[in-house]
């Protein structure tokens, strides 16, 4: 490019509005410039009608009236027009330049000029002709060394006509008349439409922010106009054309469907860099998401779709808890995958056995002899010789819990739960899932866990197999062990690019960590932050109801619970357990009703009181059963008296039909579902129980803060027991 200047000397070579022209002297106060039809014209410094120099096709505005014309053009216009007035000038001069001075090899080429006697429409059909036989290539290579571009010339191909109508256009309007006629259309000139609209119109449209539904540009239109003639204005004649290209561009800024206005709404909030987390627990994120993978459902014998709930450490990217739920999640999964990041788990490898999550927070036995006492630090990153031993998975206690809006982490339960744990919830904006980018990335990186297995069914549709759900099928809890081992053993021991510590001299190249090493470098600067392990832990997690312990047990929800823990608690004075009635405190788990856990006041231990009816459900069919049902048979005289349909036909000509009830499809999902709910509840209640055989011999656990039971919490089962 130029310096912004024109050098205006004799043999100069300038663009004007009437094509090139010479510059022939430079007396004082003016310019005398030649143009292709050899007329000499002075023009004062302050008239000159020029748009640029032709100084290697480099513009140098001059003029600023003219300066919009030219400067909006797109690069390809101005070289069409450029490429149309060469055409133009050989055949009214025989020069492509115009000028005999500025001839370049072999010109001029028979017949173009005057000097050949030919008529201009005898000319223009000899172009038409050249143009079909000259390639681009050629055409173009004459204007490189001016630094033109090789893009593709639209004169190749013109037929006579088209070439007299440039003729005829370039003498009455010069060059103006060359450019392409829909680059130069005023359709886009917004200032065709008078202001009072113009300024209207974008408070108007900025009314559409996602909660209310989008309209067409006819009723966008409507209303500016009514909200023009509220303040006073009266009716605003504007184009249609230009008026309709002027809203529909002010609408794509704002967004064509509410979901795209929204999230336009958002990024003006938008952050530009991450949390800086600086210690272990200071943030977990957590979040939901839809397993790619089918699972075998032993109720139903088919495959289901089951979701993965994580929460991930944000200084580290430690995966401290995982688990894996039916769809959907709700709030009380969320409180124990919360249960589990207070709890250090580890995992062994023992040549080809690999364990499960083993809760390590509780030893059977302490045995300080002839055991040396050391100070210094437990680091938990792996050997990554090998991967035999043991692998850990540290807990913490977090400062906060990093979410969404989802409506399992602002359920009163969630809240409720994080209140009494002085645990602070940041939520993200709404429909800002990068405000919570770690966990995020996690859901991508897990897919390398998911495509190991049978069952993968894809991110959508269009990468789903045919024969997917005919694969041998992991089962649900299956699953989580096979991702609770990816975690250990490939996630926790891979180098972490979100973790990344530069400065390192060796090779000038970045040390790489993987999440456990992150983990031992902060837990180094902060200190140990090691959460209290107690048996009854998980009754920390779930929904305290209160009720009163007759000589029958205790009701809730309709269904009766006894057990002989119970006895020293039936007639128990006003005011036992809470100021003002008998209720006592039982921690409930809403996913497995078949029994209760009442923490004993005197034991200082959580013992479970089950349904009276419990026993049903597991009764089996044992020789007895099946022998009294063989005697049941031949006593109502064999199988003649019930043939098949029988008891159908009765009830048709009797009762037409015996119960009329709607059909649920979602019957069967919501089975599968609680199935696995009750599957994982027996899991941890389980493993408390047995934590709590361990340490009966020793000191007994610290009960629950008489607060937390003494506060009323949200009511998941239904009215409240008395």
């Amino acid at each position: 490019m130029t310096d912004g200047r024109t050098t205006l000397i004799a043999g100069a070579r300038i663009l004007t509005e009437k094509g090139t022209a010479v510059v022939v002297a430079v007396p004082n106060g003016e310019v005398q410039l030649r143009d292709v039809f050899g007329e000499v014209t002075s023009y004062p410094y302050d008239d000159l009608p020029i748009i640029q120099n032709m100084r290697n096709t480099d513009a140098v505005d001059l003029m600023e009236p003219l300066r919009p014309l030219w400067d909006r053009l797109h690069e390809h216009v101005r070289q069409q027009a450029l490429e149309r007035l060469e055409i133009v000038q050989e055949i009214l001069t025989g020069f492509r330049e115009g000028h005999p001075e500025l001839a370049r090899p072999g010109e001029p080429r028979y017949p173009f000029g005057p000097d050949f006697g030919e008529s201009e429409s005898r000319r223009c059909a000899v172009m038409a002709e050249l143009l079909v036989l000259e390639s681009q290539s050629q055409r173009q290579s004459h204007r490189r060394p001016r630094g033109g571009s090789g893009e593709e010339s639209d004169s190749a191909g013109r037929n006579p006509s088209t070439i007299r109508n440039w003729l005829r256009r370039f003498k009455n309007g010069g060059l103006r008349a060359l450019i392409d006629g829909r680059s130069l259309r005023e359709s886009m000139f917004w200032e065709l439409i008078e202001g009072p609209y113009r300024e209207m119109a974008p408070k108007v449209i900025d009314t559409l922010d996602g909660d209310i539904s989008t309209v067409s540009l006819s009723e966008l239109d409507r209303r500016i106009r009514v909200k023009l003639r509220n303040n006073g204005v009266g009716d605003c004649v504007t184009p249609q054309r230009i008026t309709q290209q002027f809203l529909s561009t002010l609408k794509r800024q704002k967004g064509r469907t509410t979901r795209s206005q929204r999230t336009r709404a958002l990024q003006k909030v938008s952050g530009t860099r991450h949390y800086p987390a600086i210690r272990p627990g200071q943030v977990v994120a957590i979040d939901v998401t839809r397993a790619d993978n089918l699972v075998f459902d032993p109720l139903s014998g088919k495959p289901v779709s089951v979701e993965i709930i994580t929460g991930i450490d944000v200084a580290t990217r430690v995966i401290p808890a995982l688990r894996v739920v039916p769809r959907s999640a709700n709030g009380l999964e969320a409180g124990l995958l919360l249960y589990d990041v207070c709890r250090p788990f580890s995992l062994r490898v023992a040549g080809t056995t690999v364990s499960d999550w083993r809760w390590v927070g509780l030893p059977s036995a302490v045995d300080f002899s002839e055991v040396h006492v050391h100070t210094s630090h437990r680091h938990v990153a792996p050997d990554f010789s090998t991967l035999q031993g043991d692998h850990a998975i540290p807990s913490v206690m977090p400062d906060a819990i990093h979410c969404d809006h989802g409506s399992i982490f602002i359920s009163e339960w969630f809240i409720s739960l994080l209140r009494d744990l002085g645990i602070d919830l940041l939520l993200s904006r709404g429909k800002k899932p990068t405000d919570n980018p770690q966990v995020e990335r996690w859901h991508e990186t897990i897919q390398r866990a998911l495509q190991q297995i049978p069952g993968y069914k894809g991110r959508n549709v269009s990468e789903r197999g045919r024969l997917v759900s005919q694969e041998p099928l992991l089962t649900a809890h299956e699953l989580q062990e096979h991702l609770r081992r990816f975690v250990a053993l490939d996630y926790h021991r891979t180098g972490h690019t979100g973790i990344v510590v530069p400065g390192c001299e060796e090779a000038d190249a970045e040390a790489r960590l993987c999440p456990l090493e992150m983990w031992d470098a902060m837990v180094e600067a902060t200190g140990r932050i090691d959460v209290p392990q107690r048996p009854d832990l998980i009754y920390q997690f779930l929904p305290i109801r209160w009720g009163t312990i007759q000589q029958a047990g205790v009701e809730f929800s309709d269904m009766t619970y006894d057990s002989p823990v119970l006895e020293d608690y039936r007639a128990v004075p006003t005011g036992y357990f809470r100021p003002g009635d008998k209720a006592a405190p039982f921690y409930v788990d809403p996913h497995d009703l078949s029994r209760i856990w009442f923490p004993d006041p005197q034991t200082k231990r959580v013992e479970p009181v089950e349904w009276r009816g419990a026993q049903r459900t597991l009764a089996p069919m044992t020789d007895v059963i099946l022998g009294a049902v063989r005697r049941r048979i031949i006593a109502r005289g064999g199988n003649a008296v019930l043939k098949r349909g029988s008891a159908t036909r009765q009830i048709l000509a009797e009762l037409t039909e015996l119960t009329t009830a709607p059909t649920d499809p979602k019957l069967k999902a919501q089975l599968a579902a609680a199935g696995r709910r009750v599957e994982q509840s027996r899991i941890d209640h389980d493993e408390a129980q047995r934590a709590q055989g361990v340490t009966q011999g020793g000191q007994p656990a610290a009960p629950a803060p008489a607060d937390s039971m003494r506060r009323r919490w949200p009511n998941l089962l239904g009215d409240e027991g008395t």
